[in-house]
Protein backbone atom coordinates (compact mmCIF):
# COMPACT_ATOMS: atom_id res chain seq x y z
CA UNK A 1 0.00 0.00 0.00
CA UNK A 2 1.41 2.98 -0.80
CA UNK A 3 1.84 6.39 1.00
CA UNK A 4 -1.53 8.14 0.50
CA UNK A 5 -3.53 4.95 1.02
CA UNK A 6 -1.89 4.63 4.24
CA UNK A 7 -2.33 8.19 5.12
CA UNK A 8 -6.65 7.81 4.19
CA UNK A 9 -6.85 4.94 6.22
CA UNK A 10 -5.46 7.04 9.73
CA UNK A 11 -7.59 10.17 8.42
CA UNK A 12 -10.68 7.45 8.83
CA UNK A 13 -9.98 6.08 11.91
CA UNK A 14 -9.24 9.57 13.04
CA UNK A 15 -13.00 10.95 12.40
CA UNK A 16 -14.24 7.56 13.35
CA UNK A 17 -12.70 8.39 16.50
CA UNK A 18 -13.73 11.50 16.68
CA UNK A 19 -17.42 10.87 15.84
CA UNK A 20 -17.36 8.12 18.75
CA UNK A 21 -16.12 10.56 21.11
CA UNK A 22 -18.93 12.92 20.17
CA UNK A 23 -21.47 10.59 20.43
CA UNK A 24 -20.23 9.63 23.94
CA UNK A 25 -20.36 13.51 24.69
CA UNK A 26 -23.89 13.74 23.26
CA UNK A 27 -25.14 10.83 25.34
CA UNK A 28 -23.43 12.92 28.54
CA UNK A 29 -24.93 15.81 27.81
CA UNK A 30 -28.26 13.78 27.66
CA UNK A 31 -27.77 11.82 30.85
CA UNK A 32 -26.64 15.29 32.54
CA UNK A 33 -30.14 16.57 31.68
CA UNK A 34 -32.15 14.07 33.63
CA UNK A 35 -32.98 14.79 37.47
CA UNK A 36 -31.56 13.51 39.77
CA UNK A 37 -32.43 11.61 42.38
CA UNK A 38 -31.22 12.88 45.86
CA UNK A 39 -31.49 10.84 48.39
CA UNK A 40 -31.73 12.39 52.55
CA UNK A 41 -29.62 10.58 54.83
CA UNK A 42 -32.13 10.85 58.08
CA UNK A 43 -30.34 13.26 60.58
CA UNK A 44 -28.70 12.00 63.84
CA UNK A 45 -30.35 9.67 65.85
CA UNK A 46 -28.92 11.27 69.33
CA UNK A 47 -31.65 12.05 72.55
CA UNK A 48 -33.83 14.20 72.15
CA UNK A 49 -37.94 15.11 72.30
CA UNK A 50 -39.45 14.42 69.11
CA UNK A 51 -43.29 15.73 69.95
CA UNK A 52 -46.68 16.33 68.38
CA UNK A 53 -48.96 18.98 69.26
CA UNK A 54 -53.15 16.87 69.99
CA UNK A 55 -55.51 20.20 69.90
CA UNK A 56 -58.73 18.89 71.50
CA UNK A 57 -60.04 21.50 68.87
CA UNK A 58 -60.59 18.35 66.47
CA UNK A 59 -59.94 14.47 66.78
CA UNK A 60 -57.43 13.30 69.04
CA UNK A 61 -58.03 12.94 72.68
CA UNK A 62 -62.39 12.89 72.70
CA UNK A 63 -62.72 9.51 72.98
CA UNK A 64 -60.70 6.05 73.70
CA UNK A 65 -60.54 4.78 69.70
CA UNK A 66 -59.10 8.54 69.33
CA UNK A 67 -56.72 7.93 72.53
CA UNK A 68 -55.53 4.74 71.13
CA UNK A 69 -54.51 5.59 67.52
CA UNK A 70 -52.90 9.08 68.56
CA UNK A 71 -50.45 6.74 70.70
CA UNK A 72 -50.25 3.92 68.40
CA UNK A 73 -48.96 5.76 65.72
CA UNK A 74 -46.13 8.44 68.17
CA UNK A 75 -44.80 4.94 69.25
CA UNK A 76 -45.22 3.87 65.57
CA UNK A 77 -42.92 6.70 64.23
CA UNK A 78 -40.36 6.63 67.24
CA UNK A 79 -41.90 10.18 68.66
CA UNK A 80 -41.88 9.96 72.54
CA UNK A 81 -44.05 13.06 73.61
CA UNK A 82 -47.60 14.43 73.39
CA UNK A 83 -48.56 17.88 74.14
CA UNK A 84 -52.94 16.82 74.52
CA UNK A 85 -54.68 19.96 74.93
CA UNK A 86 -56.29 19.69 78.20
CA UNK A 87 -57.60 23.59 78.47
CA UNK A 88 -59.10 24.88 75.62
CA UNK A 89 -61.05 27.76 76.34
CA UNK A 90 -60.90 27.49 80.57
CA UNK A 91 -62.60 24.03 80.39
CA UNK A 92 -61.31 20.56 81.60
CA UNK A 93 -60.55 17.34 79.49
CA UNK A 94 -59.94 15.64 82.90
CA UNK A 95 -62.01 15.10 85.56
CA UNK A 96 -59.74 15.99 88.95
CA UNK A 97 -60.06 19.50 88.27
CA UNK A 98 -62.41 22.50 89.39
CA UNK A 99 -63.40 24.01 85.79
CA UNK A 100 -65.96 23.00 83.56
CA UNK A 101 -65.68 19.43 81.95
CA UNK A 102 -65.34 20.36 77.75
CA UNK A 103 -68.66 19.78 75.83
CA UNK A 104 -67.61 17.93 72.79
CA UNK A 105 -65.94 14.84 74.67
CA UNK A 106 -67.22 12.23 72.66
CA UNK A 107 -67.75 9.61 75.92
CA UNK A 108 -69.44 9.24 79.16
CA UNK A 109 -68.96 11.75 82.15
CA UNK A 110 -66.68 8.98 83.80
CA UNK A 111 -64.22 8.77 80.85
CA UNK A 112 -61.21 10.97 81.82
CA UNK A 113 -59.06 11.72 78.80
CA UNK A 114 -56.02 12.91 80.23
CA UNK A 115 -55.62 9.75 82.54
CA UNK A 116 -56.40 7.51 79.81
CA UNK A 117 -53.84 8.95 77.63
CA UNK A 118 -51.50 8.99 80.89
CA UNK A 119 -52.33 4.96 81.12
CA UNK A 120 -51.53 4.21 77.51
CA UNK A 121 -48.58 6.39 77.52
CA UNK A 122 -46.67 5.39 80.19
CA UNK A 123 -47.46 1.27 79.47
CA UNK A 124 -43.96 -0.34 79.02
CA UNK A 125 -44.68 -3.67 78.83
CA UNK A 126 -44.02 -6.06 75.82
CA UNK A 127 -41.18 -3.61 74.89
CA UNK A 128 -43.49 -0.39 74.44
CA UNK A 129 -41.30 2.60 74.82
CA UNK A 130 -42.15 5.32 77.41
CA UNK A 131 -44.20 8.45 76.33
CA UNK A 132 -44.06 11.21 77.76
CA UNK A 133 -47.56 13.90 78.58
CA UNK A 134 -46.90 16.92 78.86
CA UNK A 135 -50.84 18.55 79.65
CA UNK A 136 -51.37 21.43 77.08
CA UNK A 137 -53.13 24.36 78.65
CA UNK A 138 -54.35 27.67 76.90
CA UNK A 139 -53.71 30.39 79.60
CA UNK A 140 -55.14 33.93 79.01
CA UNK A 141 -57.40 32.94 76.12
CA UNK A 142 -60.33 31.39 77.29
CA UNK A 143 -63.67 31.68 75.96
CA UNK A 144 -65.35 31.89 72.37
CA UNK A 145 -68.77 34.47 72.37
CA UNK A 146 -70.04 32.15 69.76
CA UNK A 147 -70.07 29.43 72.35
CA UNK A 148 -72.70 31.87 74.56
CA UNK A 149 -72.24 32.58 78.40
CA UNK A 150 -69.70 30.64 79.93
CA UNK A 151 -70.62 27.70 81.99
CA UNK A 152 -70.88 27.31 85.91
CA UNK A 153 -67.79 26.97 87.12
CA UNK A 154 -65.70 28.58 84.34
CA UNK A 155 -63.23 31.58 85.65
CA UNK A 156 -65.37 34.57 83.60
CA UNK A 157 -68.85 33.23 85.20
CA UNK A 158 -67.54 33.33 88.61
CA UNK A 159 -65.12 36.49 88.21
CA UNK A 160 -66.00 38.20 85.19
CA UNK A 161 -64.28 41.10 86.52
CA UNK A 162 -61.11 39.27 85.02
CA UNK A 163 -61.69 39.94 81.53
CA UNK A 164 -59.38 42.00 79.54
CA UNK A 165 -60.47 44.97 77.46
CA UNK A 166 -58.86 46.88 74.58
CA UNK A 167 -58.37 50.64 75.43
CA UNK A 168 -62.02 51.56 73.87
CA UNK A 169 -63.38 49.51 75.96
CA UNK A 170 -64.23 46.27 74.17
CA UNK A 171 -63.79 42.55 75.52
CA UNK A 172 -63.79 40.68 72.62
CA UNK A 173 -62.24 40.25 68.72
CA UNK A 174 -63.51 37.84 66.22
CA UNK A 175 -65.86 36.67 69.23
CA UNK A 176 -62.63 35.55 71.12
CA UNK A 177 -62.29 36.70 74.94
CA UNK A 178 -58.57 36.54 77.13
CA UNK A 179 -58.42 37.37 80.71
CA UNK A 180 -55.89 39.64 81.67
CA UNK A 181 -53.19 38.70 83.73
CA UNK A 182 -53.14 42.45 85.44
CA UNK A 183 -55.70 41.12 87.31
CA UNK A 184 -54.59 39.08 90.73
CA UNK A 185 -57.72 37.02 90.41
CA UNK A 186 -56.40 35.68 86.63
CA UNK A 187 -53.23 35.13 87.91
CA UNK A 188 -54.42 32.97 90.84
CA UNK A 189 -56.82 31.10 89.36
CA UNK A 190 -54.21 30.04 86.71
CA UNK A 191 -51.40 28.98 89.02
CA UNK A 192 -54.62 27.10 90.85
CA UNK A 193 -55.49 24.72 87.33
CA UNK A 194 -51.87 24.17 86.86
CA UNK A 195 -50.64 23.53 90.04
CA UNK A 196 -53.71 21.24 90.73
CA UNK A 197 -52.97 18.96 87.55
CA UNK A 198 -49.37 18.68 88.69
CA UNK A 199 -50.45 17.44 91.68
CA UNK A 200 -53.52 15.20 90.39
CA UNK A 201 -51.83 13.58 87.62
CA UNK A 202 -48.89 11.59 86.47
CA UNK A 203 -47.83 14.17 83.84
CA UNK A 204 -44.24 14.86 82.53
CA UNK A 205 -44.99 18.13 81.98
CA UNK A 206 -47.24 21.20 81.66
CA UNK A 207 -47.33 22.88 78.72
CA UNK A 208 -48.40 27.44 78.77
CA UNK A 209 -49.80 28.25 75.28
CA UNK A 210 -51.60 31.61 74.72
CA UNK A 211 -49.83 32.88 77.90
CA UNK A 212 -49.47 36.91 75.88
CA UNK A 213 -51.90 39.18 74.84
CA UNK A 214 -53.75 39.08 72.09
CA UNK A 215 -52.59 39.27 68.37
CA UNK A 216 -56.12 41.14 67.24
CA UNK A 217 -56.24 44.86 66.25
CA UNK A 218 -56.48 47.55 68.96
CA UNK A 219 -54.90 47.91 72.09
CA UNK A 220 -55.38 45.31 75.03
CA UNK A 221 -54.99 45.19 78.40
CA UNK A 222 -56.46 47.42 79.61
CA UNK A 223 -59.14 45.81 82.55
CA UNK A 224 -60.06 48.39 84.98
CA UNK A 225 -57.92 46.28 88.35
CA UNK A 226 -54.81 46.16 86.20
CA UNK A 227 -54.97 49.99 84.79
CA UNK A 228 -55.43 50.61 88.96
CA UNK A 229 -52.56 48.51 89.53
CA UNK A 230 -50.19 50.26 87.49
CA UNK A 231 -50.72 53.84 88.19
CA UNK A 232 -50.58 53.11 91.38
CA UNK A 233 -47.46 51.62 90.97
CA UNK A 234 -45.88 54.27 88.12
CA UNK A 235 -47.78 57.28 89.28
CA UNK A 236 -48.82 57.88 85.66
CA UNK A 237 -52.21 59.62 85.25
CA UNK A 238 -54.67 59.30 83.01
CA UNK A 239 -54.93 56.24 79.89
CA UNK A 240 -51.46 55.43 78.86
CA UNK A 241 -51.28 55.01 75.31
CA UNK A 242 -50.38 51.42 74.04
CA UNK A 243 -46.66 51.63 72.88
CA UNK A 244 -45.70 53.70 75.85
CA UNK A 245 -42.71 52.08 77.62
CA UNK A 246 -43.76 51.86 81.10
CA UNK A 247 -47.10 49.94 79.54
CA UNK A 248 -45.52 48.13 77.69
CA UNK A 249 -43.06 47.17 80.43
CA UNK A 250 -46.19 46.72 83.12
CA UNK A 251 -48.12 43.94 80.42
CA UNK A 252 -45.04 42.02 79.99
CA UNK A 253 -44.28 42.03 84.40
CA UNK A 254 -48.14 40.48 84.23
CA UNK A 255 -47.46 37.57 81.17
CA UNK A 256 -43.87 37.22 83.70
CA UNK A 257 -45.87 37.10 87.02
CA UNK A 258 -47.83 34.51 85.98
CA UNK A 259 -45.44 32.50 84.41
CA UNK A 260 -43.08 32.29 87.50
CA UNK A 261 -45.37 31.48 89.99
CA UNK A 262 -46.68 28.81 87.97
CA UNK A 263 -43.07 27.49 88.06
CA UNK A 264 -42.86 28.21 91.57
CA UNK A 265 -45.90 25.88 92.65
CA UNK A 266 -46.04 23.24 90.28
CA UNK A 267 -42.26 22.63 91.26
CA UNK A 268 -43.09 22.79 94.83
CA UNK A 269 -45.96 20.08 94.67
CA UNK A 270 -44.23 17.55 91.67
CA UNK A 271 -40.25 18.78 91.36
CA UNK A 272 -39.99 16.57 88.31
CA UNK A 273 -42.39 18.50 86.22
CA UNK A 274 -41.24 20.02 83.26
CA UNK A 275 -42.85 23.83 82.68
CA UNK A 276 -42.88 24.55 78.87
CA UNK A 277 -44.43 27.33 77.00
CA UNK A 278 -45.66 27.95 73.07
CA UNK A 279 -43.90 30.74 71.81
CA UNK A 280 -43.76 33.10 69.22
CA UNK A 281 -41.76 33.93 66.08
CA UNK A 282 -43.79 36.50 64.75
CA UNK A 283 -42.79 38.92 61.85
CA UNK A 284 -41.06 37.86 58.48
CA UNK A 285 -37.44 37.22 57.92
CA UNK A 286 -36.60 38.66 61.47
CA UNK A 287 -32.75 39.73 62.39
CA UNK A 288 -32.72 37.89 65.58
CA UNK A 289 -30.30 40.35 67.40
CA UNK A 290 -33.27 42.38 67.24
CA UNK A 291 -35.57 40.29 69.26
CA UNK A 292 -36.34 43.54 71.72
CA UNK A 293 -38.41 45.22 69.34
CA UNK A 294 -39.93 42.49 67.82
CA UNK A 295 -43.37 42.02 67.55
CA UNK A 296 -43.19 39.35 70.27
CA UNK A 297 -42.46 41.31 72.22
CA UNK A 298 -43.51 44.31 72.19
CA UNK A 299 -47.07 43.49 70.62
CA UNK A 300 -47.85 40.50 72.19
CA UNK A 301 -46.15 41.44 74.96
CA UNK A 302 -44.20 37.81 75.35
CA UNK A 303 -40.63 37.74 76.49
CA UNK A 304 -39.74 34.63 75.99
CA UNK A 305 -35.96 35.45 76.40
CA UNK A 306 -36.73 36.97 79.87
CA UNK A 307 -38.71 34.02 81.10
CA UNK A 308 -35.68 31.61 80.26
CA UNK A 309 -33.20 33.90 82.11
CA UNK A 310 -35.27 33.92 85.00
CA UNK A 311 -35.73 30.12 85.12
CA UNK A 312 -39.15 30.48 84.43
CA UNK A 313 -39.79 27.96 81.90
CA UNK A 314 -37.88 24.21 81.46
CA UNK A 315 -38.47 24.19 77.78
CA UNK A 316 -39.26 27.38 75.11
CA UNK A 317 -41.17 25.12 72.42
CA UNK A 318 -40.90 28.22 69.63
CA UNK A 319 -43.93 27.57 67.46
CA UNK A 320 -41.38 28.29 64.88
CA UNK A 321 -44.54 28.32 61.97
CA UNK A 322 -42.80 29.59 58.68
CA UNK A 323 -43.56 28.90 54.76
CA UNK A 324 -40.44 27.20 53.99
CA UNK A 325 -40.29 28.46 50.38
CA UNK A 326 -41.33 32.37 50.93
CA UNK A 327 -39.79 33.04 54.09
CA UNK A 328 -36.22 31.10 53.80
CA UNK A 329 -34.68 33.20 56.86
CA UNK A 330 -37.56 33.17 59.36
CA UNK A 331 -37.16 29.48 60.65
CA UNK A 332 -33.19 29.46 60.48
CA UNK A 333 -33.55 32.66 61.80
CA UNK A 334 -35.87 32.37 64.90
CA UNK A 335 -34.29 28.60 65.62
CA UNK A 336 -30.83 30.44 66.39
CA UNK A 337 -32.56 33.10 68.75
CA UNK A 338 -34.10 30.54 70.94
CA UNK A 339 -30.89 28.33 70.87
CA UNK A 340 -28.96 31.44 71.88
CA UNK A 341 -31.27 32.22 74.69
CA UNK A 342 -31.96 28.84 75.89
CA UNK A 343 -29.61 29.43 78.93
CA UNK A 344 -29.35 25.94 81.06
CA UNK A 345 -32.18 24.43 79.71
CA UNK A 346 -33.97 23.42 76.88
CA UNK A 347 -35.07 24.50 72.94
CA UNK A 348 -37.85 22.91 71.15
CA UNK A 349 -38.35 23.81 67.77
CA UNK A 350 -41.70 23.45 66.35
CA UNK A 351 -41.97 23.68 62.99
CA UNK A 352 -45.66 24.71 61.80
CA UNK A 353 -46.01 21.13 59.73
CA UNK A 354 -49.45 22.23 58.54
CA UNK A 355 -47.72 25.18 56.19
CA UNK A 356 -45.71 23.37 54.05
CA UNK A 357 -45.17 20.40 51.95
CA UNK A 358 -44.31 17.20 53.09
CA UNK A 359 -40.40 17.92 52.61
CA UNK A 360 -40.46 21.03 53.44
CA UNK A 361 -41.97 20.39 56.80
CA UNK A 362 -39.39 17.62 56.46
CA UNK A 363 -36.29 19.80 55.80
CA UNK A 364 -37.37 22.00 58.91
CA UNK A 365 -37.33 19.53 61.21
CA UNK A 366 -33.31 18.58 59.72
CA UNK A 367 -32.60 22.52 60.21
CA UNK A 368 -33.73 22.24 64.37
CA UNK A 369 -31.74 18.88 64.46
CA UNK A 370 -28.48 19.64 62.51
CA UNK A 371 -28.46 23.42 64.65
CA UNK A 372 -28.66 21.34 67.63
CA UNK A 373 -32.60 21.66 69.17
CA UNK A 374 -33.00 19.90 72.43
CA UNK A 375 -35.75 18.53 70.48
CA UNK A 376 -38.67 19.31 67.71
CA UNK A 377 -42.26 19.77 68.17
CA UNK A 378 -44.60 19.30 65.45
CA UNK A 379 -47.95 21.50 64.80
CA UNK A 380 -49.65 19.48 64.36
CA UNK A 381 -51.76 15.72 64.57
CA UNK A 382 -54.64 17.40 62.97
CA UNK A 383 -52.91 19.61 60.37
CA UNK A 384 -49.87 17.14 58.99
CA UNK A 385 -49.30 18.90 55.83
CA UNK A 386 -50.48 21.32 53.26
CA UNK A 387 -50.28 18.47 50.67
CA UNK A 388 -53.82 17.26 49.92
CA UNK A 389 -52.71 13.89 48.84
CA UNK A 390 -50.96 12.48 51.83
CA UNK A 391 -52.91 10.88 54.57
CA UNK A 392 -51.76 11.56 58.11
CA UNK A 393 -51.27 7.11 58.31
CA UNK A 394 -48.65 7.74 55.02
CA UNK A 395 -47.27 11.08 56.70
CA UNK A 396 -46.34 9.29 59.97
CA UNK A 397 -44.49 6.43 57.95
CA UNK A 398 -42.73 8.91 55.71
CA UNK A 399 -41.55 11.15 58.90
CA UNK A 400 -40.32 7.45 60.57
CA UNK A 401 -38.54 6.07 57.44
CA UNK A 402 -36.80 9.62 56.51
CA UNK A 403 -36.25 11.37 59.70
CA UNK A 404 -36.82 8.99 62.96
CA UNK A 405 -35.88 5.39 61.83
CA UNK A 406 -35.10 4.56 65.56
CA UNK A 407 -36.59 5.48 68.81
CA UNK A 408 -34.18 7.55 71.15
CA UNK A 409 -34.12 8.82 74.65
CA UNK A 410 -35.11 11.95 75.96
CA UNK A 411 -32.20 14.15 76.53
CA UNK A 412 -30.24 14.84 79.06
CA UNK A 413 -32.01 17.64 81.76
CA UNK A 414 -29.59 17.88 84.54
CA UNK A 415 -31.37 20.86 86.48
CA UNK A 416 -33.86 18.40 87.41
CA UNK A 417 -31.94 15.47 87.57
CA UNK A 418 -29.22 16.62 89.57
CA UNK A 419 -30.24 19.67 90.35
CA UNK A 420 -27.25 22.59 91.50
CA UNK A 421 -30.29 25.42 93.01
CA UNK A 422 -32.92 25.46 95.30
CA UNK A 423 -35.86 28.04 94.67
CA UNK A 424 -37.00 30.42 97.84
CA UNK A 425 -40.98 31.47 97.08
CA UNK A 426 -43.67 32.93 99.07
CA UNK A 427 -46.56 35.14 99.57
CA UNK A 428 -47.22 38.10 101.76
CA UNK A 429 -50.66 39.45 103.08
CA UNK A 430 -51.97 41.54 105.74
CA UNK A 431 -53.64 40.45 108.69
CA UNK A 432 -56.73 39.89 106.74
CA UNK A 433 -55.13 37.46 104.39
CA UNK A 434 -55.58 40.04 102.11
CA UNK A 435 -52.77 39.70 99.21
CA UNK A 436 -50.17 42.78 99.46
CA UNK A 437 -49.04 43.53 96.09
CA UNK A 438 -45.93 45.85 95.50
CA UNK A 439 -43.65 44.67 98.90
CA UNK A 440 -40.13 44.73 98.45
CA UNK A 441 -38.34 41.62 99.07
CA UNK A 442 -34.65 41.32 99.40
CA UNK A 443 -32.55 37.94 98.66
CA UNK A 444 -29.39 38.12 100.92
CA UNK A 445 -29.22 42.15 100.87
CA UNK A 446 -28.71 42.09 97.04
CA UNK A 447 -31.75 40.36 94.73
CA UNK A 448 -34.45 43.35 95.53
CA UNK A 449 -38.03 41.84 93.92
CA UNK A 450 -41.49 43.58 93.90
CA UNK A 451 -44.56 41.32 94.80
CA UNK A 452 -47.20 41.04 92.48
CA UNK A 453 -50.36 41.47 92.68
CA UNK A 454 -51.28 38.17 94.66
CA UNK A 455 -48.58 39.06 97.20
CA UNK A 456 -46.17 36.33 95.52
CA UNK A 457 -42.27 36.45 95.10
CA UNK A 458 -39.89 33.88 94.22
CA UNK A 459 -36.26 33.45 93.74
CA UNK A 460 -34.89 30.81 91.63
CA UNK A 461 -31.38 29.38 90.97
CA UNK A 462 -30.52 30.00 95.22
CA UNK A 463 -27.13 28.47 95.98
CA UNK A 464 -27.56 26.11 98.55
CA UNK A 465 -26.57 27.05 102.18
CA UNK A 466 -28.07 29.80 104.56
CA UNK A 467 -29.96 32.64 102.83
CA UNK A 468 -31.60 35.59 104.25
CA UNK A 469 -34.80 37.39 103.20
CA UNK A 470 -36.02 40.75 103.89
CA UNK A 471 -39.33 41.99 104.05
CA UNK A 472 -40.03 45.64 103.86
CA UNK A 473 -43.69 47.16 104.12
CA UNK A 474 -44.97 50.22 103.76
CA UNK A 475 -44.57 51.42 106.56
CA UNK A 476 -40.73 51.05 105.96
CA UNK A 477 -40.22 48.46 108.54
CA UNK A 478 -38.07 45.64 107.68
CA UNK A 479 -38.51 41.92 108.96
CA UNK A 480 -35.51 39.03 108.34
CA UNK A 481 -35.44 35.42 108.27
CA UNK A 482 -33.10 33.09 107.47
CA UNK A 483 -33.51 29.90 106.00
CA UNK A 484 -31.51 26.87 104.58
CA UNK A 485 -31.63 26.08 100.67
CA UNK A 486 -31.06 22.57 99.36
CA UNK A 487 -30.39 21.41 95.81
CA UNK A 488 -33.54 21.02 93.82
CA UNK A 489 -35.74 21.97 97.02
CA UNK A 490 -38.15 24.95 97.15
CA UNK A 491 -38.19 26.42 100.72
CA UNK A 492 -41.59 29.00 101.10
CA UNK A 493 -41.55 31.73 103.88
CA UNK A 494 -45.23 33.52 104.09
CA UNK A 495 -45.77 36.14 106.00
CA UNK A 496 -48.43 38.81 107.45
CA UNK A 497 -47.64 42.20 107.38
Amino acid sequence: MNIFGKMLILACVFCLTVMAFATDESANKLEAKEPEVKIVPPPPQRPMLRGIWADSWGNGILSREQCKELVDTVRASNLNAIFPEVRKVGDAYYLKGFEPRATNIKEDKDFDPLQYLIDLCHDTSDGKHYIEVHAWCVTFRLWRKQLGDPPPGHLFAKHPETVMLTSDGKDNADSTMFADPGHPMTEDWTVRVFRNLAEKYDIDGIHHDYVRYPEYEGEWGYNKVSLERFRKRTGFKGIPAGDNPMWQAWRRRQVVNTARRVYAEVTEVNPDCLISASTLNWGLETDPWKWRTGTPRTKALQDWVRLMEEGALDMNCLMNYSRHKTQPERFPNYTDLALRTRSDRHAIIGPGIYLNTVEDGFEQIRIAIEKGADGVMMYSWNGWSKDKDISRKQFFQKLKKEIFPEPVSFPPRPWKQDPVYGSVIGQITDQSDKWLDGVVVILDGTKPQITDGTGFYSFFRVDPGEHTVAFQGADGKIIREDCNVESGKTVRINKKM
